[in-house]
């Protein structure tokens, strides 16, 4: 098996040529430190997607050289000019060696994300689904996540196999990852209460929370649905993977690459994403490319880096406000919308006016008549000014 210690971790990404992106060089951690996942932002036309698509190719194509069960047409080298150079003892000879390849986690998400899960009407052979799982792996039409119900039906059935076998470990094991998932689920709904029921009857799985509310994993919203088509392949993938080594105790290694990992969440769910997903799977370094800085901000041990303007941001990301993060990495000119703008730009005309009454006047009507616009501190700026202005006069 292979420790984080071992696995070549992405160090420094070197993009020749990616379109919008030319000669660009990105360091994502120094070689001794623990790993860094990467955050990738800019503008719209700005490369993040080229840029991931083109790294997720060349990690592939590596992959796929000496993994024997790799369809022949996914051995074609990428045409992207995009190379990623890690710095590991390890680095040149890892992808050479089958075992560890059949042994690490490589997955690509899309931005448009949305899966929709197979319905199942009987238990399939182990190996018949491992087989399904790995050609939608490969396929540009299919995603693994269709086939979540069908491995929670199987992993169902062959838990209630394993205990009539007098099979306790396996049983366990089986237990211990429906325990799991319910607890993940319970941290998405932000619903301590979640449950997840099996009904044999039509091999359905009912998501249960404690307002009342019940649903099955195809009847969630485009956000749940985008996140949980995530989630739910790397859960089957880390599961494979653990019982292939035979030690369900076992974080395998790889990479995850998300293309705007926020789609279709509100702002409170795209600050949980990446923190949920990390401690889930620790030894999977995660790249992303990203307009939202609840995401940028959301990870301590992680990179930022702005492809518009080639600058980098470390560790302070995760300290750093939305509003910061929005002037110095998502291109806004300062924190403030179109409507507030407008009312500090006449605030600051009113401010240059030679006639004090007057400026008094005209700052009063305008909190009179655009107050209701105002945040508490945007108000309590114009009232600051207005107050000013009232001393000048009493003196």
């Amino acid at each position: 098996m292979i420790t984080r210690q071992e696995f070549p971790y992405l160090q420094e990404l070197l993009i020749n040529d990616a379109y919008a992106v030319k000669g660009l060089r990105v360091s994502v951690f120094e070689p001794g430190q623990e790993f860094k996942h990467l955050v990738l932002t800019g503008r719209n036309g700005s490369g993040k997607t080229t840029v991931l698509r083109g790294l997720a190719n060349n990690i592939r194509y590596r992959r796929d050289l000496y993994n024997p069960n790799a369809p022949d047409e996914s051995k074609v080298k990428p045409l992207f000019s995009i190379r990623n150079v890690v710095e590991h003892d390890n680095a040149a000879t890892f992808f050479d060696n089958r075992k560890q390849v059949s042994l690490i986690v490589i997955s690509f998400f899309e931005a448009n994300r949305h899966t929709s899960v197979k319905e199942v009407d009987t238990i399939v052979k182990e190996d018949a689904l491992e087989t399904q799982l790995i050609t939608a792996a490969y396929s540009p039409v299919q995603a693994p996540a269709e086939y979540f119900k069908q491995y929670l039906v199987n992993k169902k059935v062959f838990q209630v196999f394993d205990a009539m076998d007098g099979k306790t470990d396996g049983a366990k094991q089986q237990e211990l990852f429906f325990t799991k998932l319910e607890g993940t689920l319970a941290k998405i709904f932000e619903d301590p209460g979640t449950k997840l029921e099996f009904v044999r009857e039509n091999f359905e799985f009912y998501i249960n929370l404690s307002d009342g509310r019940r649903f099955t994993f195809n009847q969630l919203s485009a956000g749940f649905s985008a996140f949980l088509s995530i989630l739910t392949e790397l859960l089957m993938r880390v599961d494979l993977l653990r019982k292939q080594a035979n030690d369900y105790s076992y974080d395998p290694c790889g990479f995850v690459l998300i293309d705007e990992p926020e789609t279709h969440l509100h702002l409170e769910m795209q600050y949980q994403i990446l923190p949920l997903l990390t401690s889930l799977f620790p030894n999977l370094q995660f790249i992303v490319a990203t307009h939202s800085p609840a995401v940028a901000s959301s990870i301590k041990n992680a990179t930022i880096f702005d492809l518009s303007t080639g600058q980098a941001l470390g560790d302070t990301a995760a300290g750093s406000s939305f509003s910061e993060l929005m002037q110095t990495h998502f291109g806004l000119e300062n924190e403030y919308s179109n409507v507030a703008d407008q009312i500090l730009a006449e605030v600051a005309e009113i401010g240059e006016m030679p006639d004090r009454a007057a400026a008094r006047t005209r700052l009063q009507k305008l909190l009179d008549e655009q107050g209701r616009y105002m945040s508490p501190v945007l108000r309590l700026d114009v009232q600051a000014h207005l107050l000013h202005l009232q001393r000048e006069q009493a003196a």
